[in-house]
């Protein structure tokens, strides 16, 4: 197989969400209420219509225990008052081709999303969210992603904050390249989502975080972790992120076809502020940086990308 063209490769900088197999597609309901957007919780434990994304589980181990006076982080989700956040996302890839006299061809993928969040009434382990209206610099997207406004959605937790479930519930009218965007977009912060010990913990508590993602690439996410200050309800964490593939195989996306992975980096790092009485992170800068080497049958023309990809959580101040 000679070196293929790079655009069946355009799935961004990560080998986990951003190659996802559900597209939603609209499936709302005419007949449907429109849910009240100023509820303060959510007496559902789904979102009506939606489609559902698995999310890759995540395993905690306490490395240190930290110092001073140890509790457990435990969540205690508000009910009287939704969380309003607003999710940022941005990849960016370039790629080449070796051996061929072609320039490299880069691709950038930037969303926004505002959320209004409402923890479950009854259900702590689950919260729904109302979409505002998404915005992008991609003038052909902007345009499909304002359906989204008044969207709904949801995202089911385990002990810890272990994100485990993500439910779309795009409206009739969505169109395929703003639903991939989305789910992309959500299932990127997810993944990256940061998961707290059941344990008690203090100042300067470390854990690891380990997650097995499938798509393009499978790789082992390792995630490493320091709480710097617990202050109230909020604890301020420092994070360090690295992958490295199980298997030296790629699969392209839409297509039965593999390619060799030679060589994969992906890493990165930032800051997480979680706040125990809400669902979603408060505030978060996470940005990571990689690359990956791609061969064919032909050894002299391997597709060489390199990749970076920036997490932003942001609430009103």
């Amino acid at each position: 197989m000679s070196a293929p063209r790079l655009s069946p490769f355009r799935i961004g900088l990560l080998p986990v969400a951003c190659a996802t197999a559900l597209v939603l597609t609209g499936c709302g309901d005419d007949a449907k209420p429109a849910a009240d957007a100023d509820r303060p919780c959510t007496a559902e434990t789904s979102v009506a219509g939606a489609s559902t994304i698995d999310l890759s589980p995540a395993t905690v181990a306490v490395t240190s225990p930290g110092t001073g006076t140890l509790r457990v982080p435990a969540p205690v989700p508000r009910t009287d008052a939704a969380q309003k956040v607003t999710l940022s996302t941005e990849s960016k890839e370039t790629s080449v081709v070796s051996g061929q006299n072609q320039p490299p061809t880069s691709t950038v993928e930037s969303v926004t999303l505002p959320l209004t969040t409402r923890a479950g009434c009854t259900d702590p382990k689950f919260a729904d969210f109302t979409f505002g209206t998404p915005t992008t610099p991609d003038t052909a997207l902007k345009p499909d992603l304002a359906a989204f406004d008044g969207a709904e959605g949801g995202v089911r937790y385990a002990d810890g904050l272990v994100t485990t479930e993500l439910q779309i519930a795009p409206p009739k009218d969505a169109q395929a390249p703003a639903s991939r965007a989305i789910e992309q977009s959500l299932t990127s912060a997810f993944t990256y989502s940061v998961p707290l010990p059941t344990t008690p913990i203090g100042t300067g508590a470390t854990w690891r975080v380990t997650r097995t993602v499938t798509a393009a690439t499978t790789v082992t996410q390792t995630m490493d972790v320091t709480m710097t200050s617990w202050t109230g309800d909020r604890l301020t964490l420092d994070v360090h992120v690295s992958e490295e593939p199980d298997q030296p195989i790629f699969r392209i996306p839409g297509s039965d076809k593999t390619l060799d992975l030679s060589r994969f980096l992906n890493a990165g790092s930032g800051t997480v502020v979680v706040d125990l009485t809400r669902p979603l992170p408060v505030s978060a800068e996470v940005a990571l940086s990689g690359a990956r080497e791609l061969v064919g049958d032909d050894p002299a023309k391997p597709i060489v990308q390199q990749t970076s990809f920036t997490l932003r959580w942001t609430s009103p101040s």
